[in-house]
């Protein structure tokens, strides 16, 4: 039998960005905030807390705790240093009382930037990553079409963002 809300556990959900960005599994990004609480604020806080990692996108994750205790899992997140033995950092971004307003606010490319450029009297969309790869789609009727550039094509290359 399910209990009613006014007698379910409240939860707040924070939203983390681990730098550096590589790809972790949820039960080591859960060793390590478990280990970093444990070593701040001792077991009874711990299980008070209990934190839970609800969901992992890339370098972004959900993390869910007890509500009214959401400051004190922010402090012991700030405090990893590493997660599975390589160097890395969890930051909090945000934190709500549902999982789907923190999905929204996850960023969809971080990494790449965009814009529209005109090739040969075609408009192309333009991604561009950190390291300066260019991808150029253009589209079609029924889908988006890859295209190919040379460097000579990057010369003459103008974006706008």
């Amino acid at each position: 039998m399910r209990l009613r809300p006014s007698m379910r556990e409240n939860f707040r959900y924070i939203l983390v960005h681990i730098v550096p960005d590589t790809t972790y599994e949820s039960r080591d990004i859960y060793r390590a905030v478990a280990e970093s609480v444990v070593s701040l604020y001792g077991d009874h806080i711990a299980a008070l807390l209990w934190p839970s990692v609800m969901q992992v996108y890339g370098s972004y994750g959900i993390i869910r705790c007890r509500r009214g205790l959401e400051k004190n899992l922010e402090t012991a997140l700030c405090a990893v240093t590493q997660i599975q033995g390589v160097p890395a950092g969890i930051h909090p971004l945000r934190t709500s009382g549902t999982i789907r307003t923190l999905v929204e606010k996850i960023p969809k490319n971080p990494d790449k930037r965009s814009g529209k450029a005109v090739i040969s009297g075609t408009q192309c969309g333009v991604w561009i990553s950190k390291r300066g790869r260019i991808d150029l789609k253009e589209k079609g009727i029924y889908h988006e079409i890859p295209r190919y550039i040379t460097e000579e094509d990057t010369e003459d290359l103008y974006y706008d963002e």
